[in-house]
């Protein structure tokens, strides 16, 4: 995790530079996001305020992305498909029928807390898992990082198998900005930096492999 932390630091950190280098107004406003979603992450401070930024509101997470309990699914009662049944842990089979359009939001609810999905395309969410309802005009990949940041897992309650309730989260103010046009940019730069960051682990997987030293 320490390793992750600090390639998201040292990439965001050089995006944001080269990027304001060549006169693209918009890294600022991927330099604040940043700064907010990934509070570990290094950005100079005069990258984030040489352009004007849009408002920032402060909101229960119930007006902005409310969660909703995932649709009962049995294994029996599964046919084959191509619709994704995303479970607690991830996809689980593949349905021939959906319940939600992509793309989509889920997380675990039941066993697996705080395991976090974007899906594109349409699905079934199963009742292991909450999914967001409504967006309310905010972009879906924004709200998967939105709730990336709040880290679901300290909601997690019960001696045995641990649950997520809804309600406790729903409560929980958070504060993200109002333009649709940031909310895009920063969801491009943070995904870009998770795609990178999954290409170096897949890269020290294989040496790892072919290379005993390493090991």
């Amino acid at each position: 995790m320490a390793c992750k932390v600090s390639l998201q630091s040292s990439l965001a950190t050089l995006i944001a530079i080269s990027v304001a280098n060549s006169g693209n107004g918009s890294v600022q406003v991927a330099g604040r996001c940043i700064a907010y979603v990934r509070p570990a992450t290094r950005i100079p401070s005069t990258l984030l305020h040489l352009v004007p930024m849009p408002a920032w509101e402060q909101r229960k997470l119930i007006m902005v992305a409310p969660l909703q309990r995932g649709f009962d699914l049995p294994a029996e009662k599964i046919i084959p498909g191509v619709y994704p049944v995303m479970m607690s842990n991830g996809i689980g089979a593949y349905h021939n029928e959906y319940k939600v359009k992509g793309p989509g939001v889920v997380t675990g609810r039941s066993g697996t807390i705080g395991n976090l999905q974007y899906v594109e395309s349409a699905f079934w969410p199963h009742n292991t898992t909450l999914w967001v309802t409504k967006f309310y005009g905010n972009h879906p990949k924004f709200i998967y990082y939105l709730y990336e940041k709040i880290d679901l897992k300290r909601y997690k309650a019960g001696s045995g198998v641990p649950t997520l309730n809804r309600n406790d989260v729903h409560d929980t103010m958070v504060f993200f900005p109002a333009s649709r046009k940031e909310q895009e940019l920063i969801s491009a730069v943070l995904t870009y930096l998770d795609d990178l960051i999954t290409l170096h682990q897949r890269k020290r997987l294989s040496i790892r492999q072919r290379s005993p030293v390493w090991s």
